[in-house]
């Protein structure tokens, strides 16, 4: 938007407000403190009124984006957060039951999911944010934490700064390992990067920011003086309001007319390796919103798809969560490396594609994941006809438009946090389409068995809480798909560090 639509030269704007200023300076003492002010305002006055309509405006100066928490009453019976001895635990069905209240805990998850995506009455870049915007990103947390910064007043400039996925390049250089290092990386980006150019900011509550500030979670001389040979260490709890996510975007071109970007089809049978190249599955975003918004799309395989295949699989971005990256967020994602090579530039967009979130209502965190479907009404796993049905109606627009599954436990029935077993239980799979399934293998015979079942190796067969149990400093990347892991085994925690569950702390520490 112009903010003016008459050209005036800069130097003619400038010569005026100097020429009132030094007819000002002749005044009185009260006329000088008048003319602070009357200078304060011509400042804003030429900003909006002398610019280069043939240029892009110089946009004023906009309030710092304030942290607003959880929203609880936009979904009737939502509670947060949950008692988890009396609510979730029954859910669980204690230690004994093999089938979980799933329709309880989809509609907790989605509970969370209708306060984190809603208005949360403030702007950035003339663009509405959601509630999970204005929460701080891990860069705000490090940087408070560097600076020893205790205020815990975590107002921001701007979205979280986006980066490729940090598990992406863990699991390559894991890949390499089990190959001998014989090997160049680069030759197997593929595997567990896959094709579609992604890019995450991990996010904490207001709670969770302050919690890891206030005890310098991110301090690494703080989780090396905690480390105790021989024995397991952990770093204090987060408070049961904690909540952290891991919003993962796709950046369209502001050029593009139409996006075409990957869509889940489901596991494959066998289990296997799955990065998104594979799946033989896209989808078409128009970029300029003609398209009718809310329509379930048919996705078309690789080849030479009909004009009428196109259409079916042709939906709105009004569809996605999205904003549009400032030039300072473009030049963010320019710093990092791109595996496809684009530069991002100023009116880029960014859709919302999956989002994992966590609650620490439980001691080992609730788990649950969002992801993008082309047709939310019919999910393929690892969500299901249920959880779309229970889909509040509080949800509306492109909110609405995802798809859910979550993991409150490890394995059916629910283990203890210590002391249990890998012995007749069940497994319990959940994960993101998005993130999990090109991490390569996860569990290797001989190396890493997996101890509920040995053919259980891919991001495919994975659960969100026995992976993230692997978070411990000093960290190993040790990733793993579902089993029951006991967090009081020695054999495996002694002298190490256990981060409450949060890669976030180990891939984000200050060294």
């Amino acid at each position: 938007m112009r903010l003016c639509k008459t050209k005036r030269p800069t130097h003619l704007c400038l010569n005026v407000l100097l020429h009132t200023t030094h007819h000002q300076t002749n005044s009185s003492i009260m006329k000088k403190a008048s003319l602070l002010l009357f200078t304060m305002f011509g400042l804003l006055l030429w900003f909006a009124t002398c610019q280069d309509p043939s240029k892009p405006p110089v946009a004023l100066p906009e309030v710092a984006i304030t942290p607003v928490p959880l929203p609880t009453n936009i979904v009737p019976g939502f509670q947060f957060p949950e008692d988890s001895n009396k609510i979730i635990n029954q859910w669980l069905g204690g230690f004994t039951a093999q089938n979980f209240d799933t329709v309880s805990i989809y509609n907790h998850a989605w509970g969370i999911w209708a306060g984190l995506t809603a208005p949360s009455g403030q702007k950035w870049n003339n663009q509405e944010l959601l509630v999970y915007e204005t929460w701080p990103g891990i860069s705000e947390i490090q940087a408070m934490t560097q600076s020893n910064d205790k205020s815990l007043k975590f107002t921001k400039l701007g979205r979280g700064n986006l980066k490729p996925p940090s598990q992406f390049g863990h699991a390559t250089l894991r890949m390499n390992a089990l190959k001998g290092g014989a090997i160049p990386v680069d030759s197997i980006n593929e595997e567990t990067g896959g094709g579609a150019d992604l890019w995450t900011t991990v996010t904490y509550d207001p709670t969770a920011a302050s919690h890891a500030v206030t005890n310098d979670l991110l301090k690494t001389s703080k989780l090396a003086g905690m480390v105790r040979p021989g024995q397991i260490s952990a770093i204090p709890a987060f408070p049961n309001t904690a909540i952290t996510l891991k919003p993962t975007y796709l950046i369209g071109k502001k050029s593009d007319q139409t996006l075409k970007i990957p869509a889940w089809p489901g596991p494959p049978t066998p289990a296997k390796n799955f990065p998104d190249t594979m799946w033989n599955s896209w989808v078409y975003i128009d970029m300029t919103k003609a398209t009718p918004s809310g329509k379930n799309l048919v996705p078309v395989p690789d080849g030479n798809p009909t004009q009428a295949q196109i259409a079916a699989a042709t939906g709105n971005l009004g569809d996605f969560i999205h904003y549009t990256l400032d030039s300072a967020a473009a030049a963010y994602v320019n710093q990092q490396q791109s595996s496809q090579g684009v530069k991002a530039a100023a009116g880029d967009v960014a859709l919302l594609i999956a989002m994992h979130v966590t609650t620490k209502e439980i001691s080992n965190w609730t788990w649950q994941t969002f992801f993008w479907a082309p047709n939310p009404d019919n999910p393929p796993f690892p969500s299901d006809a249920v959880a779309a049905s229970l889909r509040p109606k509080q949800l509306s627009g492109a909110a609405s438009h995802y798809a859910l599954s979550t993991t409150y436990a490890m394995v059916r029935p629910n283990q203890p946090v210590a002391g249990g077993t890998n012995k007749n239980v069940n497994a319990v799979i959940g994960y993101n389409p998005y993130l999990e399934p090109n991490l390569g293998q996860l569990n290797t015979p001989g190396v890493n068995p997996n101890q509920l079942n040995p053919n259980y190796q891919w991001g495919v067969q994975s659960n969100c809480m026995s992976c993230h149990a692997q978070a411990y400093y000093p960290a190993k990347f040790i990733y793993t798909a579902d089993q029951y892991v006991d967090m009081k085994n020695g054999a495996f925690y002694n002298g190490t560090v256990q981060l409450d569950f949060a890669w976030s702390i180990a891939v984000n520490l200050i060294q």
